[in-house]
């Protein structure tokens, strides 16, 4: 049985990645209202194009990151994995 401590600070990366991934995705839709972007649309605005690429590249790593953060906490250790995994969250804040 997996103890709770040991999937506490994975599961809070995972949540904070997910919330981040959710905001990223709502500046899209503020994008695509301020720069009148109708759906399916992808491109348009120079500025849009920068928000829509932001939010497709994020989804496009939650694909490996999340696996990859959950695989090294279960085998290696979860605060190193929850350690590196925040790096990557504030990243792609950056990267936002």
């Amino acid at each position: 049985m997996i103890e709770k401590q040991t999937i506490l600070w994975p599961s809070l990366v995972t949540i904070f990645s997910l919330l981040m991934y959710f905001v990223v995705t709502i500046n899209v839709g503020r994008a695509r209202a301020k720069y009148k972007i109708i759906p399916p649309q992808m491109s348009g605005e120079p500025n849009f194009d920068r928000v829509i690429r932001v939010q497709q590249n994020t989804l496009e790593q939650l694909i490996l990151f999340i696996p990859s953060l959950w695989l090294f906490s279960i085998f290696i250790r979860p605060v190193w994995g929850a350690g590196i995994g925040g790096f990557w969250v504030i990243g792609r804040i950056l990267y936002a």
